[in-house]
């Protein structure tokens, strides 16, 4: 259709033109505004969440090492977009990450901007999946590990489940990415006949995040070894490497508790720390507490005491991380170690109480028993065989997995006895070393476990109970025959 020309119309014709067209305009005004109906516009954009991702696991003690490396992870929302949020820097063997010290812990993975809106699915591609297992068979001790290149029967595939859709929204959530170790493997026969298959199953769970987080379940991290890589020039923030290799961005403040040095001003590059930290309103990390063992070690290597080897004070760990080395090339992390009269044996900073419990919580070379969780720092020094020589020995929080069958009171704590399974590395280790001259439990498979009011009680229900299996994270001691823990945490068991 022509338009009109208005410029050369009458101007009476104008003039009523002008009037219909305000009418109808006046008219279709009053429409949108009184009948219900709208005109369409934009859709509202969409905002951004920051997700903080932490890494943990749900495990019984059937294994001593669980490895897996990240690949990438990633959502994917009601539409069927996907959205990645982690990806690791190595594509072909990921981010290696041990996830037995992770039982009943939590470390951080990624911090990653998401669209805010339902996510329904998410995919965990993983490689370099292995797992370790001790066992006794007289006279020998065996240590196996069964492993698979990428993992699910070589498609690098695993399974992730949600238990409900996960809604993202607001300025900052946190989601959890649990390993269910138990699900993620089997094995079958021994020796010629054994099989076995590695699937790894996870489970992801949006987490709440305190306004002042206290533990794993409401966005804290505890006791994470890291390397310090640099001083930020605010004075107040430094950046550490996990042993994980993950990089994260630590503030500080007035309330952060140094231990084994005086305050940040005393943090330098390339020492390694210990750590807590909780996940702040704007997504960011605040160090709650740093702690320095050695502040002149250069490596570190954590993992359960397994065998006395070699010399006098020779001894071989069952290596969970390794912090400020690598587990091959150079510098090299060692397993084998041997302790001088110069070593420090020391307790972990994270416990408070240990002065305080009902029996005499000590740990020195005396009382240095097969299972104990440990972190060696060494500083470069070895004996005459090359044996790398600990400046010190940290005793470090560890979980068991077991059945509580007696409850009782010891002054301020509450006392639970706890039963073991078989194949729990403690009652292991014992069996092999049983002749030799080396502390040994009278029972192996019992461990009394000792929580004063500090202790967090994280298992449905909270309460304990004859008959409950449970996880306890704790510091372990070997007291005069008998193995006792200093309890920090209790979660639901795994059965066994």
């Amino acid at each position: 259709m022509k338009p009109y020309n208005l410029s050369v119309l009458p101007r009476k014709a104008f003039s009523l033109l002008s009037s219909s067209l305000a009418i109808a305009i006046f008219g279709v005004a009053l429409t949108g505004c009184g009948s219900g109906s709208h005109m369409a516009g934009p859709p509202p954009p969409v905002g951004n969440t920051k997700v903080v991702v932490l890494l943990t696991s749900t495990a019984n003690d059937q294994l001593a090492i669980f490895d897996l490396s990240l690949v990438s992870v990633a959502l994917t929302d009601s539409t069927g977009k996907s959205t990645t949020i982690f990806t690791s820097a190595n594509q072909q063997f990921g981010a290696g990450i041990e996830w037995m010290h992770l039982n009943g812990a939590a470390e951080p993975l990624v911090t990653a901007t998401l669209p805010q809106g339902t996510y329904t699915a998410a995919t965990v591609t993983a490689a370099g999946c292995a797992f370790t297992n001790v066992t006794f068979a007289a006279p020998n001790l065996t240590t196996a590990t069964f492993d698979e290149g990428l993992c699910g029967q070589g498609t690098g595939v695993t399974t992730v489940n949600l238990s409900s859709p996960i809604v993202v929204a607001g300025s900052v959530m946190a989601l959890s990415l649990n390993l269910q170790v138990p699900q993620s493997f089997t094995l079958n026969g021994t020796g010629a006949t054994e099989t076995y298959t590695i699937s790894p199953t996870f489970n992801l769970t949006p987490v709440s995040i305190a306004a002042e987080p206290t533990d794993e379940l409401n966005g804290k991290v505890i006791d994470v070894a890291g390397q310090v890589m640099s001083l930020n020039m605010n004075g107040s923030s430094f950046i550490a490497q996990t042993a994980d290799g993950i990089s994260l961005t630590l503030n500080t403040n007035t309330s952060t508790i140094f231990q084994g040095i005086a305050a940040f001003s005393s943090l330098s590059t390339n020492l390694l720390v210990h750590f807590d930290a909780a996940i702040q309103s704007d997504g960011s990390w605040l160090a709650t507490r740093v702690e320095v063992d050695d502040a002149a070690a250069t490596q570190e290597s954590i993992g359960p005491y397994s065998i006395p080897a070699g010399p006098a004070g020779g001894f071989v760990t069952l290596l969970f991380q390794s912090n400020g080395c690598a587990t091959s090339g150079a510098p090299f992390c060692n397993n084998l170690f041997q302790f001088t009269s110069n070593t420090v044996f020391d307790i972990s900073q994270q416990f408070s109480n240990v002065a305080s419990l009902p029996f005499p919580a000590t740990f020195n070379s005396a009382n240095f028993l097969q299972g104990q969780n440990i972190s060696a720092f060494t500083s470069g020094a070895v004996n005459g065989d090359n044996i790398p020589i600990p400046n010190t020995i940290t005793l470090v929080p560890q979980t068991v997995n077991g059945t509580v069958t007696a409850v009782s009171n010891d002054a301020e704590f509450r006392v639970y006895t706890v039963t073991l399974a078989p194949y729990d590395l403690f009652p292991i280790l014992q069996m092999y070393a049983f002749n030799l001259p080396f502390p040994h439990p009278a029972d192996p498979t019992t461990i009394v476990v000792y929580a004063d009011s500090s202790a967090k009680f994280l298992n449905s229900g909270g309460m304990v109970n004859v008959g409950s299996l449970l996880r306890f994270k704790g510091l372990v001691f070997f007291d005069n025959g008998t193995m006792r823990m200093d309890a920090a945490e209790v979660y639901d068991g795994v059965t066994e």
